[in-house]
Parts: C-alpha cells; structure tokens; sequence
C-alpha cells in the first residue's frame, strides 16, 4: 500500500503545569491533582460542539506530541522496564511513534462555555502545555471497558512511590507537586548528588535525591506565567 498523507488541523490546544516535557508523568492519572484547561478555538469553541458533554466524567484526548523527534525504527525503552529492555512500538504507548499521536484519558471537572471561548477543565493528566488537540471523545465504560480483556505487560509492574521531602514551600500546588515528584522524575542515570529544575505552574522546583527520597530543595517564581488561569 503506497503511503498517504493525512492532513489533520488541530482544534485547539492544552494549557497545563508543565512548561516542558521534563516531570510530566509518563502515563494519565497517575497525580490525579494536576490540573489543565482544553482551549478550544474557532467553529469547535462554540457550545454546539459540546452539547451533553456535561454528563460525562472522562474523556479521551487525541493530540500531538508536537516536542517529540521523527522516529525510525521498531522498538522503545519503556520508562517502567527502567529504560534497559526493548519493546516494539505499538505495544507501548510511548511518545516516539510512526505518527507523532498521543491518547489520554482525562477526568472531567468542569465546563467554561462563553461566546467563543469553551474550556474544558480536566484532572489527572499528562500534557505539556501548549499541546495541540487533534480530537476529544467520551469515555464510555460499556465499550472502552471490555469484559474479560487480557492484561498488557506493564499491569504486574508496580509503580513505586518515593517520599518527597520538603524543605521549601510551594503553596497551593504542593498536592500536585508531590504527586509528580513521588514518581521521581530524574533521568535513568543520574549523579547521587545532581540538582534537577523543574517548570511547574509558573514555579522553578529544583530538588535533588538522598536516601531513596526526593528532597525539595528551592520553590521560587520562574521567569514564565503560570499556565492554568
């Protein structure tokens, strides 16, 4: 089959804590806490479009990993194999993909409809702000939950939670900050004593490891605005 090219626009974009890639968790709702806002633009803000979505709890978001490189080849290092196995791409959900297309689902906590504006707040998720949105579809259990499904092999690794330790004060985001420092966000190979910067909700997190726990070093105001309004 010859190749073709698809042509997708994207209907608006995500406004989250994160201002980039470092610290977001590798999967949604796993810090159930984070918080962000789908902005939609154009003929796809408008209430229409939304219409009964109110009486949905969860969606899924089909956007575009719009800060991942072109990708070649088969196989992955899964974060949760501790990045030393390798897994093919589409047994994995893993950012570096043929297409650069990412799917999450996310919890509904509100809906903002105005002339021209539709927001739709969300939790528990795992966007970096400014990601495109491609599409956005109920959750429906009777379907996206199949009875009698079989287990992927990432469901007997236990995700591990690391303490965080805090020697700084971060405010009304420190829920949402130990949830995504507790899945200890350094890279595989870091030095014992290394200090790491985190951008989260206009906040510069630097922190560090000892023991087996994550030390909150310093929480100041960054040089960029908070992402969620």
């Amino acid at each position: 089959m010859k190749n073709q090219q698809l042509m997708l626009g994207a209907i608006g974009q995500i406004r989250s804590e994160f201002g980039e890639k470092f610290g977001v968790p590798k999967q949604p709702g796993l810090a159930p806490a984070l918080r962000a806002v789908l902005e939609l633009s154009g003929e796809w803000s408008h209430e229409t479009c939304l219409k009964g979505l109110e009486d949905c709890s969860h969606v899924w978001v089909i956007f575009q990993f719009h800060l991942s490189e072109v990708f070649h080849g088969g196989t992955v290092r899964p974060p949760v194999l501790g990045g030393e196995k390798r897994v093919g791409v589409f047994a994995t959900r893993s950012p570096h993909r043929p297409n650069p297309i990412g799917l999450s689902l996310v919890k509904i906590e509100k809906l903002v409809i105005a002339p021209g504006v539709a927001h739709i707040h969300v939790s528990g998720h795992d966007f970096v702000d400014g990601t495109p949105i491609l599409d956005i579809k109920p959750y429906v259990n009777s379907y996206d939950a199949p009875q009698g499904a079989s287990f992927h092999w990432s469901d007997n690794i236990v995700q591990t939670k690391t303490e965080v330790i805090w020697k700084a004060d971060a405010g009304v985001h420190k829920l949402a900050l130990e949830q995504v420092l507790a899945l200890d966000p350094r890279p595989r190979v870091a030095k014992p004593d290394a200090k790491f910067g985190l951008d989260f909700a206009g906040l510069n997190v630097v922190f560090s490891s000892s023991d087996g726990k994550i030390i909150v070093e310093e929480v100041s105001q960054a040089k960029t605005s908070p992402k969620i309004k």
